[in-house]
């Protein structure tokens, strides 16, 4: 008798054994089977920042005396060989001040503030021939060749009861800038704003693409 008990623990002991081992593995098998789906979530992530790429714009492109009305990517945006558009869309109303502009639609608003240059916060680097200024803060000049006068210092959006201050690396090179001269689009949930600063053969155009999530494409022409 005491021989058949022990056999019959030995077996229930083996069985809760097998029992363990089987749940333990159906645990791994679950855990290997969620990295599928970590890869499909970033493979949606890829796919949304390449269509953001492939945005198109409705613009109007002026030659001599003729408009034309055209839809242009963004490599047309970042080609050097065209400067004499303005896009297609319904401008934000412009209210400006001394020193900053402000462009609102019904919910969105964008203000652009400048300030003074001071030369004893900024590192300035010349040219050893013309002594013009070639750097500033270890940024190549634009729209100088002297000391600026007045430099973009800040620009934030009022995203219906959101505020969002955009990194000053985005802005903090671009000086002389001429308020009045500043333009805001909507189009496709996107903020399209266009500054032309400075003057003469010194000006220069910037513009900001700006999406839902806040992705900042900049875009700059030089004459």
């Amino acid at each position: 008798m005491r021989t058949l008990t022990l056999f019959f623990m030995i077996v229930v002991c083996f069985s809760c054994k097998e029992e363990k081992e089987s749940v333990l593995t159906v645990k791994d098998k679950i855990e290997i089977d969620t990295l599928p789906t970590i890869d499909r979530e970033d493979e949606l992530v890829k796919l949304k920042l390449q269509k953001l790429e492939e945005r198109y714009y409705h613009i109007k492109l002026s030659n001599a005396e003729i408009v034309k009305d055209t839809i242009v990517g963004l490599d047309f945006l970042e080609s050097d060989t065209h400067l004499n558009y303005t896009f297609d869309y319904d401008p934000f109303t412009k209210r400006i001040n001394s020193d900053s502009i402000s462009l609102y639609t019904k919910n969105i608003e964008v203000v652009i503030h400048k300030s003074q240059f001071d030369t004893s916060k900024a590192k300035l680097t010349y040219d050893t021939d013309s002594l013009n200024i070639i750097q500033i803060d270890n940024h190549d000049v634009i729209g100088v060749e002297d000391v600026p006068s007045t430099y973009i210092s800040k620009i934030n959006l009022h995203l219906s009861n959101k505020y969002v201050e955009i990194d000053k690396r985005y802005y903090e090179d671009l000086y002389e800038p001429n308020l009045d001269l500043i333009e805001a689009y909507y189009y496709d949930k996107e903020i399209i704003i266009v500054m032309s600063n400075s003057d003469g053969y010194l000006g220069y155009r910037v513009t900001f693409l700006i999406d839902e999530v806040l992705n900042i494409k900049r875009i700059i022409y030089i004459p």
